[in-house]
């Protein structure tokens, strides 16, 4: 199989594809198959970057071969393992893991996915948090309320593997072929449940509302998780915990495991109506079946959107009480009236792991008191914020946010020196995006775009201590549902290669 890239219409079929392949290799084909589709907006007509897989036998100048598909490895193990999270690095550890042997056991502090589906339903009409169920913690991560983003900037050509496994179980099928895949939190629900189910199918146990406390260390050893203050012994232990499990952080660093201060992210969601943002990707193309709904990313001296949502909302992401942070949402058909994507600038004015999750936890106390207290969150026009003026304006714009939201200036949260910046960044945006200060809201505030802290590790995943495995994106190493698994999967792999 070789593979070929061709130009095509918005509109293109089988007919087209063959025309566009016989004219730019000079080859007729009878078959093929469309293995990557990107849109190609440099131009006043849109036009989509197709890669093909053809069956022909001989070379084909300026094509490529085929990549192998990715294998698990074929290995036996009798360890007895924990991983330390049922995110998407837990979950995809587990999944090499299976079949090889080894009993593993998976600990998770929050609920299935249907049990966090009724927290979170519960918190949205009675503003009581669970702090271990919620939209940051459960069964399939924080990731699990998003958009369901596929993308990852790593070159590692497993990263295919992970949406593959995510086709398998449920997602459509255009994850695997999309340059910008997603697969909305609602089917995103279904996927992980079935992923599991079949887990735990093959052997490996799953205990959910199960906090791991601490590690217990001999000789500089992990030796058990503590649970409820009684230790279960294991061979090898995965820490594959989410960014916001800042009290295990805590808890870590008291056990001994070294964890650095990095940088992450702080900032605001921020609205435009969807029909604004198709209009400004797309002009006269908007609304084309083929582009679904438009969406950006932007970056102007180190302020940058992250995490767009088309036809999403914004939800509390909160996981501690009295501590307020959003996130952004959306569903598969992306089908709501307003575009939403976190506007962050990185901090990075911290050396100790310690005060780097205390600025962040401040921050979020901050947004909680400035909301009122009761999580509703703190939110100001675009206009106003830029002015520095009352929060008075209103446009056609209205925030999604479920539990509310109260007009403020946000300023305080950050103080001065972020507020000021982000500042910049919006008009450095406007200049890129024009009308993107036209009409907007921003919640306040976003503050688990990444973990604040980095756990040391060596090539083979293993910590300062031995038998302790760390990955995912509260580790340091991930950023998203991909790369995330992606670190997972290796961290596995790690273990049965010293084998």
């Amino acid at each position: 199989m070789q593979l070929l890239n061709i130009n095509t219409s918005l509109d293109y079929d089988d007919k087209e594809i063959k025309k566009e392949i016989s004219k730019k290799y000079g080859i007729k084909v009878k078959d093929y198959k469309i293995i990557q589709r990107s849109l190609d907006a440099r131009r006043q007509t849109l036009k989509f970057n197709l890669k093909v897989a053809v069956d022909i036998d001989k070379k084909i100048k300026d094509s490529s071969p085929m990549p192998e598909p990715y294998r698990l490895p074929d290995k036996k193990c009798d360890l007895k393992i924990a991983i330390v999270g049922a995110g998407p690095a837990g979950l995809y550890a587990a999944h090499v893991l299976e079949n090889t042997g080894a009993t593993v056991h998976v600990y998770e502090r929050g609920g299935d996915v249907d049990q966090r589906v009724r927290d979170v339903n519960d918190f949205l009409k009675t503003r009581d948090l669970n702090p271990n169920s919620n939209i940051s913690f459960g069964e399939g991560g924080a990731g699990t309320f998003s958009d369901g983003k596929l993308t990852s900037r790593s070159k590692d050509a497993r990263k295919e593997y992970i949406k593959e496994v995510l086709f398998k179980y449920g997602a459509d099928e255009e994850i695997t072929i999309m340059h910008k895949p997603h697969i909305g939190t609602d089917v995103l629900r279904e996927v992980i449940k079935h992923f599991r189910k079949d887990l735990e199918a093959s052997g490996i146990k799953f205990y959910f509302n199960t906090r791991v406390d601490n590690i217990l260390i001999e000789g500089g050893c992990a030796k058990a998780i503590i649970v409820d203050g009684k230790p279960i012994y294991y061979d090898k232990i995965i820490l594959a915990i989410g960014n916001a499990a800042r009290d295990t952080f805590k808890n870590l660093i008291s056990d001994g495991l070294h964890l650095n201060a990095k940088p992450f992210a702080i900032g605001f969601r921020i609205e435009h109506l969807q029909t604004f943002v198709d209009k400004s990707q797309f002009k006269d193309y908007a609304g084309h079946p083929r582009l679904f709904k438009g969406e950006y990313s932007l970056a102007c001296d180190g302020v940058y959107s992250f995490c767009m949502c088309p036809g999403g909302i914004v939800v509390p992401s909160s996981s501690e009480p009295e501590h307020l942070c959003v996130n952004g949402m959306s569903y598969h058909n992306r089908g709501l009236r307003n575009a939403n994507s976190a506007i962050v600038t990185t901090i990075n004015d911290y050396k100790d792991a310690l005060e780097s999750i205390a600025f962040q936890e401040d921050i979020e106390r901050r947004a909680f008191e400035l909301g009122g207290g009761d999580y509703t969150a703190p939110a100001i026009h675009v206009h106003d914020f830029m002015d520095k003026s009352a929060a008075k304006t209103l446009k056609e714009v209205r925030p999604s946010y479920p539990l509310g939201v109260r007009y403020e200036q946000i300023d305080e949260i950050y103080g001065d020196k972020i507020a000021d910046k982000l500042r910049q960044g919006l008009n450095d945006m406007n200049n890129k995006m024009h009308g993107f200060l036209d009409d907007a809201i921003l919640t306040a505030v976003e503050s688990k775009t990444s973990s604040p802290v980095n756990i040391e590790r060596n090539e083979e995943f293993i910590t300062n201590i031995k038998n302790l495995y760390a990955c995912g994106e509260g580790a340091g190493y991930a950023g998203g549902i991909v790369s995330a698994g992606l670190d997972g999967l290796k961290c596995a792999e790690k273990i049965l290669e010293v084998l």
